[in-house]
């Protein structure tokens, strides 16, 4: 199970009709628009640190390290930017409750990760815990990194347009090896954080797209840019999806919204008695009226 805290007016938003393939809808927000803006950073500066061990026999041309140059990628809107929606393991996480759920007065969901989600109009989602520098050791670490880096280069050459990675691997291998940069970029920097923030033992859902109003990131081979078209036409919708709002302190937060089944949610959890009542009539009016409400 994983576990989402969040306010009781934010509830309100989340949920949909149900039942219904969309009856959940969760804000992904932009990675530049998070309160901690070093964040990334810190992800991207601790791979560039530790690939050069895992790349020490690659020759130098296919050799991904120096790509991980934060001044360069932040600099550079058309690198492809990861959208977030935060989740932990734990349903009564006094840490949580106080800094994302209003202080205790929000509302916590409970959603049953191993049920089949589909989310077909967002292909680049994936779902993983964060690694937290000092409490995972280094070589644990740099474990992690080098198995997404394979993962990476195992999921084109295994996949259905394997004819076509191979080829882009035997012609163009440094475009090849950019994928595998960009992969890295999109769904293992965002998964590390500093250990200060290791009581939120969170798991995140990602989304990368790139920014609206950009092209590639790379220009592609046109043999690639062939037998990957739909790919690349999927990609250009997400650029189209984004939607933005204003917090109160006036600032724009962009975001991407990601749907999920009304079928994923198990229980809702409050720790405010009196608003209890409350959360139960909102379920019943949004067609939840069968999901327990539990006051822990």
């Amino acid at each position: 199970m994983l576990f989402h805290y969040t306010s009781k007016a934010a509830l309100d938003s989340i949920l949909k009709e149900s039942p219904s393939d969309k009856g959940i809808c969760f804000w992904a927000t932009r990675y530049d628009c998070f309160g901690d803006h070093e964040e990334y950073k810190i992800g991207i500066e601790t791979i560039r640190r530790l690939l050069p061990k895992i790349e020490s026999n690659l020759l130098p041309d296919r050799q991904i390290a120096h790509l991980f140059d934060w001044d360069e990628i932040c600099n550079n809107k058309s690198y492809f930017w990861p959208y977030v929606i935060s989740y932990t393991s734990s349903s009564d996480n006094d840490y949580m409750w106080e800094e994302y759920a209003d202080h205790g007065k929000g509302v916590v969901l409970e959603l049953d990760d191993s049920k089949a989600i589909l989310v077909e109009d967002t292909p680049l989602l994936m779902t993983k815990s964060c690694l937290y520098l000092g409490k995972i050791d280094e070589e644990s670490l740099a474990k992690e990194i080098e198995t997404e880096y394979f993962n990476a280069a195992f999921s084109m050459l295994q996949g259905p347009r394997r004819d076509a990675a191979f080829t882009v691997l035997q012609t163009n291998p440094q475009f090849f090896v950019r994928l595998i940069a960009l992969y890295l970029l999109s769904f293992v920097a965002p998964r590390i954080k500093e250990g200060k923030y290791y009581p939120e033992d969170e798991t995140r859902a990602i989304i990368a797209s790139p920014l609206p109003n950009t092209e590639s990131i790379f220009q592609p081979p046109i043999a690639f840019e062939k037998q990957f078209e739909k790919e690349i036409a999927m990609a250009k919708q997400m650029m189209a999806n984004e939607k933005s709002r204003k917090r109160a302190n006036g600032n724009v937060v962009f975001f991407k919204e990601l749907f999920l089944p009304s079928s994923v949610l198990s229980k809702v959890y409050v720790k405010d008695k009196s608003i209890a009542d409350d959360v139960q009539r909102l379920m019943r009016n949004k067609g939840y009226g069968g999901i327990e409400v539990k006051t822990i």
